[in-house]
């Protein structure tokens, strides 16, 4: 009787395994192809340059009021420049980078008022105070959200000395250096 049980589990074990690899089925599948990711462009430009030479003041006397040139802010593609950004900026943000004084002090005294403008009749100011602490200042938060590719925005600024009490001349005969770098972002 064990023996018969035996066979009868091998028989059951043998049609199990045949049964299972000797079926057949029909298939068929699909292909999605050539998936691409690519990234845009954001190219900021002044006057339509990557860089332009800043204003010369001087010689300069304290609190004598002086204005920079107008400056042109451009989101660099089209439909009005020939440049490749196809993204908006969503912030332009300026910041004073290689500040210079050769340690005179004069440009902790150094006091500025930058103003943007859309074509519109009035400036906007976007920041009016010490130069050294003028950083991440958003251009575009006076008045709008974005600036699409083909636009621009004007942009100058004012600058003077401060006048304080006492005597300044130690201040004489001094120069300041620095550059107004404008990062375009998406976010």
């Amino acid at each position: 009787m064990l023996n018969i049980l035996k066979s009868l589990f091998a028989i059951i074990a043998v049609t199990t395994v045949a049964a299972g690899s000797t079926s057949a089925y029909f298939s068929d599948s699909a292909t999605i192809a050539g998936n691409t990711f690519s990234t845009g462009t954001l190219e900021i430009r002044v006057n339509g340059q990557p860089s332009v030479i800043g204003a010369t003041f001087g010689p300069m006397a304290p609190d004598q009021v002086v204005a920079s040139p107008q400056y042109e802010i451009n989101n660099y593609g089209q439909p009005w420049f020939a440049g490749p950004s196809n993204l908006t900026a969503k912030k332009l943000i300026l910041r004073v980078a290689n500040k210079n004084d050769g340690g005179s002090g004069v440009i902790n005294r150094l006091h500025v008022k930058v103003e943007v403008n859309r074509g519109w009749p009035e400036w906007q100011v976007a920041f009016d105070g010490k130069l050294a602490s003028l950083s991440n200042v958003d251009l575009l938060a006076p008045n709008w959200n974005e600036l699409a590719p083909g636009n621009s925005e004007s942009f100058r600024y004012q600058i003077y000395m401060e006048n304080s009490i006492g005597d300044q001349s130690v201040l004489m005969g001094q120069t300041a250096t620095w550059d107004f770098v404008i990062e375009g972002r998406t976010n």
